[in-house]
C-alpha cells in the first residue's frame, strides 16, 4: 500500500520510484528523531519541575527553622537567659 502511493507521488513530481523510496524513508526517520527529542524535553522539563518543588520546599523549611530559632534566642534574652549557639538552646543563669 505504502509502495503504491510513493510510487504515485513520484509520477506526480517526475521523480523515479526509488529516489522517492528514498526521501520517504529519510522522511520517517526524522519524523521518528523528532519524537525521541521531544518526548527527551519532555522528561528534561519534569524533572526540572520536581528538582525547582523541592528546592522550594528546602528553602521554605530553612527559613521557618531559622525563624523559630530567632524566636526562641529572643525569647531566652528577653528572660535573661544565655543562649548555647551549639546546642541550640537557652541556658538559665
Amino acid at each position: 500500500m505504502t509502495t503504491i502511493i510513493i510510487a504515485a507521488l513520484a509520477r506526480l513530481f517526475g521523480v523515479s520510484p526509488a529516489v522517492a523510496q528514498v526521501i520517504a524513508i529519510m522522511i520517517g526517520i526524522a519524523v521518528a528523531l523528532g519524537g525521541v527529542w521531544g518526548g527527551y524535553e519532555y522528561i528534561k522539563h519534569q524533572g526540572v519541575v520536581e528538582e525547582r518543588a523541592r528546592t522550594d520546599k528546602d528553602n521554605q523549611d530553612a527559613t521557618d527553622k531559622a525563624f523559630n530559632a530567632a524566636r526562641s534566642f529572643d525569647d531566652c534574652v528577653a528572660a535573661s537567659g544565655v543562649w548555647d549557639f551549639r546546642r541550640q538552646k537557652c541556658l538559665r543563669p
